[in-house]
């Protein structure tokens, strides 16, 4: 079993950018560009890269038999004039405190489920997945942590503490809720997933705004060594789900910064090159339409899954013996 670092033997950085890849109501937001119209000619996109942009020849492993197109999406009317990365945020974000709180309850859970699969002998089950653990690919795990259901996490999960609510409700409006949560843990040489998008569109005819949003939040700072998330920009648009290497965009942000996207958006999780785990936790928001709220009973539905049931408790090592005797005495 891979064991993952604990809180004192994490290095992050201090220094907290917000860089929210954001891509609704047809619009991407994925960094701040200044334009200026070029009316009566075709506007095209000046060459050069975005920052911390991956170029085709950078991009990691194969697509595995996903389609590539060399279909591009529509030009824009304006032309950029040059990219300017976001300003730094300190409000849209998790603090440093609430990062560390996160990081050890996923990776305590992760270590419990599989103390628990292997007290029990549940190796070939796993496969299958359990209700609070199942594998997206070779060395990744999506998590489900009952903690994150109590108050000592509504930062996380109440609508009026959680930072990132202002932007949410302008994608989504006031009435967005919170249906699903939980974390990835990609451990060290995880392999690159198959490129996907999490949900399809709800018409197949036209253009819909924006249903659904993803925010991801790494419990680490993010490079290109411990397997960061990449994007397909422009995949949510009807008829241009398919990976076109031309608009790969792979957002490098320091721990605790939320990357927020279109639940149609195409993405696919790097290998982790790093000798460390890469948790980050997700929330996923809907739009409420006609009272009822969008919910997504393929990725999320708990019937699927084993019941794991109580975990087995790991035994008190001898130190925590010793030092138990000492405070009986």
């Amino acid at each position: 079993m891979t064991t993952c670092p604990k809180d004192s033997e994490r290095s992050g950085s201090n220094n907290r950018d917000l860089k929210a890849v954001m891509q609704s109501n047809g619009m991407d937001k994925c960094v701040r560009i200044k334009v200026s119209v070029n009316e009566g000619a075709d506007s095209t996109v000046k060459e050069g890269k975005m920052p911390n942009t991956v170029s085709p020849n950078d991009s990691d492993a194969s697509l595995n038999g996903v389609p590539v197109t060399p279909t591009k999406l529509p030009k824009p009317r304006n032309r950029l004039n040059y990219i300017e990365p976001l300003p730094p945020s300190t409000h849209y974000r998790l603090n440093p405190e609430q990062i560390d709180k996160c990081y050890a309850a996923c990776i305590e859970h992760y270590e419990r489920v599989m103390f628990t699969v292997k007290a029990r002998s549940l190796h070939h089950e796993l496969s299958d997945g359990f209700d609070v653990l199942r594998e997206r690919g070779k060395g990744r795990y999506d998590m489900e942590l009952p903690e994150f259901d109590t108050d000592e996490y509504s930062f996380l999960t109440d609508a009026k503490m959680a930072a990132w609510m202002p932007i949410i409700h302008k994608i989504l409006g006031e009435d967005a809720i919170l249906v699903h949560k939980g974390c990835f843990l990609s451990l060290p040489g995880s392999e690159t997933q198959v490129y996907h998008q999490d949900g399809v569109h709800l018409n197949n005819k036209f253009q819909k705004p924006c249903h659904a949003v993803n925010v991801f939040i790494p419990l680490v700072d993010y490079d290109m060594t411990n397997g960061p998330t990449e994007f397909c920009l422009g995949s949510h648009y009807l008829g241009h789900e398919n990976f076109v290497k031309d608009m790969v965009y792979t957002p490098c942000v320091t721990a605790g910064t939320p990357v927020i996207f279109d639940y149609r958006l195409g993405h696919r999780g790097l290998r982790n090159y790093s000798q460390n785990c890469r948790p980050v936790v997700y929330l996923t928001y809907s739009s409420v339409a006609s009272g009822k709220e969008f919910r997504d009973s393929v990725n999320f539905s708990r019937k699927r899954y084993r019941k794991l049931g109580e975990f087995v408790e790991k035994p008190l090592s001898r130190e925590e013996r010793a030092k138990r005797r000492r405070f009986e005495e």
